[in-house]
């Protein structure tokens, strides 16, 4: 019985130790997986809430979402169709300004969001080609991306989208493509312009004639790219991305990064702008310089501002904005009886 019972002890000792040194060796798995994440890890908290400047969110860019520039000829576009349809964009309209604003000035930086191919509607290209400039192309479809590092462009480039939140995320992107067999006589890429977030914010009516695919593409927030790339200053901030450009652009006013951006082209694809963003950049120094279906800002007392013909141009649209508001403040008839 004595025996009996000694033994049914060790048993129950050798148990509880067994599920003891399992627990121990549990704990111990966890704090080292806590404490040495590996790439694998990082990038599935990607998608997750964290900081744009978190120092593993900046190496995961760097090493696998930014490709270097090129040092090799461009390679331009030889399809003649490529071209069709330029001129019906306001491509021609911001390059004038870009040439007005930045002729002359050798050396600068520039972001380009919604790159498409490098070359077609490109707002930076003649900077790049004529002027010497570096910068970054960001274009999140992939078949865009494709012909992009086809044209070899002497800028850093990334097959990704900026975030429309403060945080780093994957989001739906929906593609646009002409029709197979579709008659419609305008280049191809003009219809892959139109690639955007899928978002219930942002008008999706495009064109009867066009395919659209999906796809998931990693984003990054704006501040994330000049701090992987060490940039504190961007000459030229150009957001073409179909619907995102406010909430991108106040997710930099609101950061205390330190970056200065001077200009700011940006595409609007509503018909009245935003008052209270309009209100935002004016409270954080920006100008509105020019606006078509594109809106053109300046830094408040930026250099550029001291060129006779910008002066010029900033006297007209102060001009017309003060016209507009006396417009929009005058009581129709119809009130005026009431």
């Amino acid at each position: 019985m004595l025996r009996y019972s000694t033994c049914s002890a060790s048993v129950l000792f050798c148990t509880l130790a067994l599920v003891a040194g399992f627990a121990v060796y549990g704990i111990l798995v966890f704090f080292l997986q806590v404490g040495y994440m590996n790439k694998d890890d990082t990038l599935m908290c990607l998608s997750g809430p964290l900081e744009a400047d978190d120092p593993k969110v900046l190496e995961v860019l760097r090493n696998k979402y930014l490709d270097p520039p090129m040092d090799l000829p461009y390679r331009p576009i030889m399809h003649a169709m490529m071209n069709l349809g330029k001129k019906s964009h306001t491509w021609p309209w911001i390059n004038h300004y870009i040439k007005l604003l930045f002729s002359g000035h050798r050396d600068g930086f520039f972001i380009e969001a919604g790159a498409l191919d490098g070359v077609y509607l490109s707002n930076t290209l003649w900077l790049e080609q004529e002027m010497n400039w570096s910068g970054l192309l960001i274009e999140a479809d992939a078949i865009n991306y494709e012909a992009l590092m086809k044209r070899q462009r002497r800028a850093w480039s990334s097959p990704t989208c900026i975030s429309s939140t403060r945080y780093p995320k994957k989001t739906i992107f929906v593609s646009h493509s002409v029709r197979p067999n579709s008659q419609i006589m305008i280049s191809p890429w003009s219809y892959r312009s139109h690639g955007h977030e899928l978002d219930d914010d942002i008008d999706q009516s495009d064109f009867d004639a066009d395919y659209r695919s999906y796809s998931e593409v990693q984003c990054f927030p704006l501040i994330s790219y000049l701090a992987a790339l060490n940039v504190t200053t961007v000459d030229l901030l150009s957001l073409d991305i179909q619907g995102s450009e406010i909430k991108v652009l106040s997710n930099y006013l609101s950061s205390s990064s330190g970056v200065y951006i001077r200009v700011i082209v940006m595409e609007y694809e509503y018909d009245n702008m935003d008052v209270y963003f309009m209100t935002k950049m004016k409270h954080h120094g920006y100008i509105l310089l020019a606006k078509e279906m594109d809106y053109i800002f300046v830094k408040k007392r930026d250099r550029i501002l001291q060129r006779p013909e910008v002066r010029e141009i900033l006297r007209f649209t102060t001009k017309r904005a003060a016209l507009e508001a006396s417009k929009n403040s005058t009581p129709t008839s119809n009130s005026s009886q009431r």
